[in-house]
């Protein structure tokens, strides 16, 4: 039986996170979640009940910015406080279950901050990280003009957001998910200078730091993915083969946990974390 709760946290610079926690009797491992932009830990709901049903608890918060989270929508004032809430997520979960391997999960802008964390911070609490069409890169990058003129207004309106230029059809092939994503209201389509112009540099720091990983990965991207790149990915991947396990999915968009092989595609998460548990 799976039990869904509420909570919140409060990251180091004061930001209340509201999250859920999905429990099952005796897990074996947790996962705490990192969602990607302008979405909401809800639409996580289908993916932490596959997990608990592996006997995994799974925690999920909504991002600052994002969700029921405090903060103005698609804005962080640093990357750094996104690595401070995944921090407090760990803490709270560790604080449930002191001695089970656990793992962190991030999709698309949370794939690129988890990336991020790995790299920066002390990995022991973690078994291992999950990697899911993660922003290192975009398909289509920005002109060097608009990068510059972005980064220049991130120093005096770091809160100035523009429309991420995100489609409903770039998400899935599948289109019950992405009406469903059209019809959220926790959903929107915007981003703030700063976070842009820091999700952009940090996506290419970590391709460019991969030496600095300790711990296994298993990254995995569509295909067809027409908003980060896949290539990208695969770049990152392949400097650290003994640790970082790459696989792609064809006819496969942006979201692969949403799309018409998600039960495969968590199928294999499943299986790499019972590689690294056992």
């Amino acid at each position: 039986m799976v039990e869904k709760e509420e909570f919140s946290i409060i990251s180091r610079d004061g930001t209340q996170l509201a999250g859920y926690e999905y429990l099952v009797d005796t897990p074996k491992a947790l996962i705490c979640m990192i969602h990607g932009l302008g979405e909401h830990a809800g639409r996580y709901e289908h993916v932490a009940q596959f997990f608990c049903n592996q006997q995994v608890a799974f925690y999920v918060i909504d991002m600052r910015g994002h969700g029921d989270s405090e903060g103005k929508r698609g804005h962080a004032a640093s990357h750094e406080a996104l690595l401070e809430d995944v921090e407090e997520l760990m803490m709270y979960a560790r604080s449930e279950f002191n001695d089970l391997p656990m793992f962190l999960y991030g999709h698309s802008m949370g794939g690129g901050v988890v990336a991020n964390y790995c790299l920066l911070r002390n990995t022991g609490e973690l078994s291992g990280a999950i990697l899911s069409s993660p922003w290192l890169s975009l398909v289509d990058t920005p002109p060097a003009w608009k990068i510059t003129l972005a980064n220049k207004v991130a120093k005096v309106w770091p809160s100035f957001t523009q429309s991420n230029e995100l489609s409903q059809h770039m998400l899935t092939n599948d289109p019950a998910v992405n009406e469903a994503y059209m019809q959220d209201a926790k959903v929107f389509g915007k981003i703030s200078v700063k976070l842009f112009s820091e999700a952009q540099t940090q996506g290419q720091w970590a391709i460019e730091n991969t030496d600095r990983l300790k711990l296994p990965l298993f990254v995995f991207h569509g295909e067809d993915d027409p908003i980060t790149s896949p290539a990208a990915s695969k770049e990152f991947s392949e400097q650290r083969p003994e640790l970082i396990t790459y696989t792609t999915y064809p006819d496969t968009k942006h979201e692969p946990h949403n799309d018409l092989k998600k039960e495969e595609v968590l199928e294999n998460v499943m299986r790499w974390m019972d590689g690294m548990i056992r």
